[in-house]
């Protein structure tokens, strides 16, 4: 149900979505910049209460509190209004879910639902030699089954998801955040080295994946079409993390711009450290100028390097992380030396002595991982 207005399409490192075309992991930025504007996941949580949960409960159980399917589908509603404050949600036709809500959630509906409820419980009480006779076969002619099963299913798809939303918004979030976070820690800022950052933090995410392979133009000139993956989900989650990770497969990745806080979506390796597009918080020479013209005005270096203590404490953390996903370290291990590599960079920054001294030594591999050795056994 929600999938058929939740469906996107991927090829070359772009995604298909309401028509438009964009660059993978366009979204997954969008969210970083959206999230807290006119608290969208706030509002959904509010209208997502328990009567969701006990419409699947009763639905589930084999009965159904009419005034609670009504009331319902009045918090759809209203949760279907924050939707297009949100990308992608403002390419979804949120019209035509609307109007199925509103046809969905009406007390004929519910009358209709426990109609049917109520017959499968009566088939399910007869007797063998009735059921032999037929009786079962003409009680099921006078409810139609299969209109109703639908509705059913329809009503369950658009609980469930609106159910989940909330919580998606907040949870990938959050784990975007903590990814952007960590990416200057990354020896390099492409697939090979972010990868590692991204399954760290994202984990094993299992869902189900309803595609399929279609044939697509690049656009609207192009006269021969080319493979691409149609996808349709049925979670806001599981829609970010595939806009996420088929970007990093293609080298984007979302950053966050030093000069006005917004997050850009990067297309390479490179360290930038300003967005091409935002605009400055202040005036220059009376006017407005774009993020990367305000660092240049600062004399900011867009490509220098960090302090160097902290500089190599992150290089030397991206690697452990490496090591870690690629099997030759385990996890505890990895911990143990990411938390020795901290405390010798707060005692470089405390000491400069130790800082010219030993704090290279002691942040290479080989001390590094002796000294973790050492410390787990």
């Amino acid at each position: 149900m929600i999938s058929s207005f939740f469906t996107a399409d991927y090829r070359d490192g772009r995604v298909l979505f309401g028509g438009k075309s964009y660059p993978a992991g366009v979204f997954a930025t969008h969210l970083l910049n959206q999230f807290y504007i006119h608290d969208t996941a706030a509002r959904i949580a509010v209208f997502r209460d328990e009567l969701n949960f006990h419409i699947l409960r009763q639905l589930r159980d084999g009965y159904l509190n009419i005034t609670e399917l009504v009331k319902t589908g009045e918090n759809t509603l209203e949760a279907l209004k924050a939707l297009p404050k949100l990308r992608p949600f403002d390419g979804v036709n949120t019209e035509e879910l609307r109007n199925i809500v509103e046809t969905l959630f009406t007390e004929q509906v519910g009358r209709e639902i426990c109609q049917y409820l109520a017959t499968k419980a009566k088939l399910s009480l007869l007797p063998q030699e009735e059921i032999t006779t037929g009786t079962a076969d003409r009680m099921k002619v006078v409810t139609d089954f299969f209109d109703t099963e639908q509705k059913i299913e329809d009503i369950r798809s658009i609980l469930r998801f609106f159910d989940a939303l909330a919580d998606d918004l907040i949870l990938v979030h959050d784990k975007l955040i903590r990814f952007c976070n960590h990416t200057d820690e990354s020896e390099r800022l492409d697939e090979a080295h972010l990868l590692p950052l991204a399954l760290e933090i994202f984990g094993e995410h299992h869902f189900a994946q309803n595609g399929r392979y279609i044939a697509a133009k690049k656009n609207a000139k192009s006269k021969n079409a080319t493979l691409a993956k149609r996808l349709a989900f049925d979670r806001y989650y599981s829609f970010i993390l595939t806009d996420f990770f088929e970007g990093l497969h293609y080298g984007h990745y979302p950053r966050r711009c030093e000069i006005c806080g917004r997050y850009f979506l990067m297309q390479s390796a490179r360290r930038q450290k300003y967005c091409p597009y935002g605009i400055a918080p202040e005036l220059y020479r009376g006017k407005r100028i774009t993020c990367r013209k305000y660092a240049a005005v600062l004399n900011r270096k867009e490509k220098a390097e960090n302090d160097p203590i902290v500089s190599l404490y992150n290089r030397r953390c991206g690697a452990i992380r490496t090591e870690c996903v690629r099997g030759t370290i385990t996890k505890d291990f990895a911990e143990a030396a990411k938390r020795i590599a901290k405390e010798h960079k707060q005692q470089a920054l405390n000491d400069d002595k130790y800082a010219k001294e030993e704090y290279r030594k002691a942040m290479s591999r080989a001390a590094l991982y002796a000294e973790a050795d050492r410390n787990l056994n």
